[in-house]
Parts: structure tokens; C-alpha cells; sequence
């Protein structure tokens, strides 16, 4: 997917850059929050993997929804829009964030736009109007204490580990640990 604001001129499209950190900001925060009520209310692979999916979706709809962006958008100034740059309709949202899943390579695309944006008749807008939230420190804290609590979990419930496991939490802890000097090093915590 390309940018380049030729085929619709009207509207001021976010750029890849804009769109991959969108999706990274919104990947960790939606997997993350699948991930907890996926363990909390595990039953079956199966189950666990619905009730993620399910909540994924939610995720996304309910933030374009009544926000019209999610975290990530926050984070570079941008929105979704339909092509009179008003909000995305109930039915676009549904068909947007549906086609989410479905669509591996949402980022293949040679209109401009990702494919969820195509099938659902949506555009992603930059807007500097719009309020900046910084989210990228937030992330990379919720990240590391997520490794922190997987590597506690596996600890915790392997009455021996094996030296996958071992190396796995020393992996981990030194993740966690090199990510926490950087953010102090660089004043952002």
C-alpha cells in the first residue's frame, strides 16, 4: 500500500508510517486485553481462541465507534472517515473491523488504502486538529510487565522447568530488564 494522496485528493490519507504504528500501538493493546479474558475464562483452545477474536473486534469497533479511533490513532493524529469525511456508519464499522481478520495482508492493497478500508468504504485520515495522546511509553510499560507476569506464570506453575522454559524466562527478564534502562536512561519513566 502506497500513499501518495493522488486518487483521493479530498481527503488527507494517513501515511504507512501513520498506519503501521496504528496497528502496532492497537495489536498490543487489543492482544494483550484477548489474551487476559481469554486465560480468565479459558474452557478449550478453541473457547480461548473465540472469545480473543470476539474481543479483538470489539476492541476496534467500540473504540471507531463512539471515538471514531482507537489508542493508536490517538497516537498519530488520525481517524476513520468515510469518503465525505463524516463518521463510518454501524454497517461500515461491522464490515471494517469483520474484514480485520480475514484479511492477513490488510496492508496489500494498490488503492491507497488497506484492504478493511476498501471493503467497508472507509478511509484513515490525519487530522492535526485532533488530540494527541502519547501512547508508545504506556505500551512498552503494559509490554514489559506482561513478560514479567508470563515469566511469573511460568515459574509459578511448572513443578520443574525444562531448559526451554529457563531460557525462555532469562530471555524474558533480560527483555524486560533492557527495556526498563532504555525508558530510564531516556527519561521516559
Amino acid at each position: 500500500m502506497k500513499i501518495t494522496n493522488e486518487k483521493y485528493k479530498n481527503l488527507k490519507l494517513a501515511i504507512e508510517e501513520e498506519r503501521a504504528e496504528n496497528f502496532i500501538i492497537d495489536f498490543i493493546l487489543s492482544s494483550v486485553l484477548g489474551l487476559i479474558v481469554s486465560f480468565l475464562t479459558f474452557q478449550n483452545l478453541v473457547f480461548a481462541f473465540f472469545v480473543y477474536t470476539i474481543l479483538r473486534f470489539l476492541y476496534y469497533f467500540c473504540f471507531e465507534l463512539l471515538l471514531g479511533r482507537t489508542p493508536g490513532k490517538y497516537q498519530t493524529q488520525t481517524k476513520v472517515v468515510r469518503m465525505n469525511n463524516k463518521k463510518p456508519t454501524i454497517t461500515q464499522l461491522i464490515i471494517r473491523n469483520s474484514s480485520r481478520f480475514v484479511s492477513i495482508f490488510s496492508g496489500v492493497s494498490d488503492h491507497e488504502r488497506a484492504i478493511h478500508d476498501n471493503l467497508s468504504g472507509t478511509f484513515v485520515i490525519k487530522d492535526k486538529t485532533l488530540k494527541k495522546i502519547d501512547f508508545k511509553r504506556p505500551i512498552t510499560i503494559l509490554f514489559n510487565f506482561s513478560l514479567v507476569g508470563f515469566s511469573i506464570y511460568i515459574i509459578g506453575t511448572q513443578p520443574e522447568l525444562n531448559t526451554f522454559d529457563i531460557i525462555l524466562v532469562i530471555t524474558l527478564s533480560l527483555i524486560f530488564i533492557s527495556s526498563l534502562y532504555l525508558l530510564f536512561k531516556n527519561g521516559k519513566l
